[in-house]
């Protein structure tokens, strides 16, 4: 008839076969029921790999399907309700239309840390010179790693011929970040009198 053994199942003599219409017949997989329309709502909770080319499902059947099902329903209302959707189908648009505002305020937020870190316009206070070598210093309060590269790309710009250096305190370590004009690539430049440990890019 179609149904084939599973490695590692015992069989007796005599194997129970299960047909579910014309989609599936199977040698006894653990089922208890004279029919199939017996287990009533069938629901997947979970699928994942057990083994190589082996996937296993995990599902409800009966009244447990259908608290499932209500506990779903429940929760998809709630969450239109707090998106003010009209129903839960207007859910996907919703949260993608959230997502695209979220993204625009992180890009907002990630220019208004530039401008504050690169000091919003000139930084001729900050400069001084060493051996013919303009260098700008500056502490930078809150920035994360990705503000501080591109306050220093900014900063570096703005220079023209120099060495940029930006510190910051970054969850709770300090960290350094060393930018250089590509004219002043060459030369070496030695770093004196940082007070605690620190991490640096350049």
């Amino acid at each position: 008839e179609g149904a084939i053994g599973l490695f590692g199942e015992k069989y007796g003599e005599r194997v129970r076969v299960v047909r579910l219409g014309d989609d599936s017949v199977e040698l006894c997989g653990g089922t208890h029921v004279s029919r199939a329309g017996d287990i009533g709502l069938f629901t997947i909770v979970a699928e994942s790999s057990i083994a190589q080319g082996v996937r296993r499902i995990e599902a409800v059947t009966g009244m447990g399907a259908v608290a499932h099902v209500q506990e779903l329903v429940d929760v998809t209302s709630e969450a239109a309700g707090q998106l003010h959707a009209a129903s839960v189908q207007e859910l996907p648009e919703r949260i993608s239309r959230l997502q695209a505002e979220l993204r625009a305020r992180e890009r907002t937020i990630a220019e208004l840390k530039q401008k504050l870190a690169t000091g919003g316009g000139g930084a001729a206070d900050d400069v001084v010179v060493v051996d013919g070598v303009k260098l700008l210093t500056r502490r930078v309060s809150g920035a994360d790693a990705k503000t501080l590269r591109a306050a220093a790309d900014a900063l570096r710009d703005r220079l023209g011929s120099g060495v940029v250096v930006l510190g910051s305190d970054i969850d709770g370590k300090a960290t350094l970040l060393v930018a250089v004009t590509k004219d002043l690539e060459g030369r070496w430049f030695i770093a004196i009198g940082s007070s605690s440990p620190a991490s640096s890019t350049s």
